[in-house]
């Protein structure tokens, strides 16, 4: 027996959220596994779809999402779902069982791999409390159905760039802890009709996407991940710094505040650098070498593009930090007037150190920041 190949794919691949748009800038929303929790079951005309042997799966990967921002409590105005790129933790197990009982083995079981999703949506307004309903498409960028029928043999059917119909969902994005967060419950319910068979039937899936976009992150790590440093001297994998200066450690940027137009307390901090140097805190409108680096000094150079010299800061017992008391806010040294407009700030210090090159002075890793109106 042949069950419906795509026609049963379009009911597995439909529930995951994802959507895309015509709104004013594109953020890259990272999904939260762990939390995004969903089940699956069904029904056909030759029985219940059933786990095989669970029915819970997660999703993760990314999901990008278009924003409008605006002033005022609710800093969204529209939202809309533009691509990405949604994983299952591995294949979807489903089946149908034997009537007779469950113990004999199953009738058809209906296996989803590899399967990879993007989704769009038109734009939406976001209302009190960040709530929106999108009607969402979702494509299958990749993936694959096997049917097998007891006693037959399976069948495969690429599932690339089949679609699902628009589907209403509800959410939630907000913005806390200086990150914007995105939740998006999901329980609905696919038909579908096996062309080959004429069976029929249903499958529901219900869960939640919740996912997260940072509004500062760290990139440009000298740890070897990105452009190598300049004399091996790439710091320890995972701790987000420069290069190792002649301390033995790798100078660190960090941020504190929040990076606004109409109420900017966006800080600048560095650490782990010599216990006394100067040191230079820059912003730059792009990331040098795609976001992986170019060497420069002792270190790497993380912020490109259009730079501004934000200010020169003293260092003490290893830290220095912009604004001080009397130097501007970053917005306003750094000519920052747009809203959603992003800006990657290092800080070069000097290190007269004996070490690595020639070069008397090292940099931190990159810090990429997303300003609020």
């Amino acid at each position: 027996m042949q069950f419906g190949a795509r026609a049963l794919t379009l009911a597995f691949v439909c529930g995951a959220l994802s959507l895309a748009a015509d709104a004013q800038t594109t953020y890259s929303f990272r999904l939260n596994q762990a939390q995004s929790n969903f089940t699956f079951g069904g029904t056909t005309t030759l029985g219940p779809i059933v786990g095989n042997p669970s029915n819970m799966f997660q999703l993760l990967g990314t999901q990008n999402v278009d924003l409008t921002l605006q002033s005022g409590a609710q800093p969204f105005a529209t939202l809309a779902f533009s691509g990405g790129n949604v994983q299952t933790n591995g294949s979807l197990h489903g089946k149908i069982n034997n009537p007779l009982s469950p113990l004999l083995p199953p009738l058809v079981t209906v296996d989803v791999n590899n399967l990879v999703l993007s989704t769009s949506s038109p734009s939406t307004t976001v209302g009190a409390g960040g709530a929106f309903t999108a009607n969402a498409t979702l494509t299958a960028l990749s993936g694959q159905l096997v049917v097998t029928p007891i006693g037959g043999s399976p069948s495969t059917t690429d599932l690339t760039n089949s679609m699902s119909s628009p589907t209403a969902v509800m959410g939630t994005i907000t913005l806390s802890g200086g990150a914007f967060h995105l939740s998006g419950p999901v329980n609905t319910t696919f038909m579908f009709t096996d062309p080959g068979t004429g069976q029929s039937g249903s499958i529901t899936l219900v869960g939640t996407i919740v996912a997260d976009w940072s509004l500062v992150q760290s990139y440009c790590a000298g740890d070897g991940s990105g452009t190598a440093c300049p004399c091996g001297n790439n710091s320890p994998a995972g701790q987000n710094r420069g290069c190792l200066n002649s301390t033995g450690v790798g100078g660190q940027l960090t941020a504190t505040g929040t990076a606004s137009l109409a109420s900017d307390t966006f800080v600048l901090h560095g650490s782990g650098l010599p216990a006394t140097s100067t040191g230079l805190f820059f912003q730059g409108t792009a990331q040098a070498g795609a976001g992986a680096g170019a060497v420069f000094g002792d270190g790497l150079r993380c912020a490109g593009g259009t730079v501004v010299r934000l200010g020169t800061e003293a260092v003490a017992a290893g830290a220095s930090t912009y604004p001080g008391a009397s130097d501007p806010h970053v917005s306003v040294k750094g000519m920052v007037t747009t809203a959603g407009s992003t800006r990657g700030y290092q800080l070069w210090y000097r290190n007269s150190a004996s070490f690595c090159t020639a070069a008397t002075f090292n940099l931190t890793n990159g810090i990429w920041a997303t300003w609020l109106p």
